[in-house]
C-alpha cells in the first residue's frame, strides 16, 4: 500500500512538473523518516529542492542518515518543527512551494490553511486522510465538527468522503479568494487521497458546492445546490449529507498527461479508467447492492455497462470500487434494465 501511494505521488508530481517548464520545490510536510521525499529525489528529474519536516527528533536523525547515504544534501533541507509552524515560514511569495504533501495520521484538516498559504498559485497539494470512519459516515457529528460537513454511510461512502475533503479544501481556499481544481482522487481501505491544484480564480469553486440526498427506500441519490428533502422517485424522505464538492474529481487534460508520462502498468490502468468516468455524474452504483435489492443474481460490471449502452445511457467503471460503475441512468432505470436481463436469462 505505502509503495503504491508513493508510486502514485511520484507519477502525479512528474506529470504536473512536465508541464511547468522548470524544476519544482516539494514539501514533505510530515516526513517521518522521509521515505516519500527520498524516493522522489532519487526518481524524479524535476526536483529543484525537497524540504523535509517532522516534529520527531529521532525520525529526523534517521532521515539525515538516509540523505547522507543517498548523497542528497545539495537538493534537500531538513526541519524539526510542528507542521503548521514549518509551513508558516514559507508564506512569502518568493518562498512558497510548488507541491505540498500532507499525509498525517488521521485528519489533515488542521494543516490545510497553512498549506494553502504556503503554496504557489497553481501549485498542487496532496491531501491524505486516514480518519475514514469519520468521513465515510460512521461518525457524522464528528465529521461536522472537523470538516464542517455531515457525512453519510452509503454504498459510495468513499466518494462521499472524498467530496467532503474537497469541500473543506475549497472552503478554506476561498477565504483567500482562491479556487481549487481536483486533478486525481484515489481511495484504499485505509486512506482517502486527493491531488488538487490551487488556482487564483474563485470561479473554479463557485457553483460546485452542494448537498447529496440519498433515499434508503429505493436507493435513489441526488446531488444539488440545496438539500433535496424527499425522493423524486418514491417520495420517501432523503437522508442528507454535506456540504460536499459537487464538481469533477478527475481532470481530463491532466489524466492524458499522466497517461503519457507513465510506464507503470498499474498506474496506466488506473488513469485510463479514471479518464473514462471523468465526465460522468457523481455517486457511483455497486452491482452487488443492486442485485441484492432486486433479489436476483449479481451481474458482472461489464454486462451492466453493455446493457446501459444498448439503451443509450452513458456509463463506465469507477476506480473507487471494484464492482462499481457510473452512469447517467437513475436507479429506477437501472433496476428495470437488470430485471429484464435477469428474466431473459432464465
Amino acid at each position: 500500500m505505502a509503495k503504491f501511494k508513493r508510486n502514485l505521488l511520484i507519477s502525479i508530481f512528474n506529470s504536473y512538473a512536465s508541464q511547468s517548464g522548470h524544476k519544482l520545490t516539494f514539501s514533505d510536510t510530515l516526513s517521518g523518516v522521509g521515505a516519500t521525499g527520498i524516493r522522489l529525489a532519487n526518481e524524479s528529474n524535476y526536483v529543484q529542492k525537497i524540504y523535509f519536516n517532522d516534529a520527531n527528533v529521532n525520525a529526523s536523525e534517521l532521515l539525515q542518515e538516509s540523505i547522507n547515504y543517498n548523497c542528497l544534501d545539495s537538493s534537500t533541507e531538513v526541519s524539526i518543527n510542528e507542521a503548521n509552524k514549518f509551513l508558516s515560514n514559507f508564506t512569502n511569495r518568493d518562498t512558497r512551494f510548488d507541491f505540498i504533501d500532507l499525509d498525517p495520521f488521521g485528519s489533515p484538516i488542521q494543516y490545510i490553511d497553512s498549506a494553502v498559504r504556503a503554496l504557489k498559485i497553481n501549485g498542487v497539494i496532496s491531501l491524505t486522510a486516514t480518519d475514514g470512519a469519520v468521513l465515510c459516515g460512521v461518525y457524522p457529528k464528528v465529521c461536522l465538527r472537523k470538516y464542517g460537513s455531515i457525512s453519510l454511510n452509503t454504498e459510495y461512502f468513499n466518494e462521499t468522503a472524498l467530496r467532503i475533503l474537497l469541500f473543506s479544501l475549497a472552503s478554506i481556499s476561498s477565504h483567500y479568494e482562491l479556487g481549487i481544481k481536483p486533478l486525481f482522487c484515489h481511495t484504499d481501505k485505509h486512506y482517502i487521497q486527493a491531488y488538487v491544484q490551487i488556482t487564483d480564480s474563485i470561479s473554479d469553486t463557485e457553483g460546485k458546492i452542494g448537498f447529496l440526498g440519498h433515499c434508503f427506500t429505493c436507493q435513489n441519490r441526488v446531488v444539488s445546490e440545496l438539500p433535496v428533502l424527499s425522493c423524486n422517485l418514491c417520495s420517501s424522505d432523503n437522508k442528507i449529507a454535506g456540504p460536499i464538492w459537487t464538481g469533477n474529481i478527475f481532470d481530463k487534460s491532466f489524466l492524458n498527461i499522466a497517461i503519457n508520462n507513465t510506464d507503470d502498468s498499474n498506474l496506466l490502468k488506473l488513469y485510463e479508467n479514471a479518464l473514462l468516468e471523468s465526465s460522468l455524474p457523481p455517486l457511483y452504483y455497486v452491482t452487488d447492492n443492486i442485485s441484492q435489492n432486486l433479489k436476483i443474481s449479481s451481474f458482472p460490471v461489464e454486462t451492466i455497462l453493455s446493457r446501459l449502452k444498448e439503451n443509450n445511457f452513458l456509463s463506465s467503471k469507477t476506480v473507487l470500487h471494484s464492482t462499481g460503475f457510473r452512469t447517467d441512468a437513475n436507479i429506477e432505470e437501472i433496476n428495470s434494465l437488470l430485471s429484464k436481463t435477469s428474466t431473459s436469462n432464465i
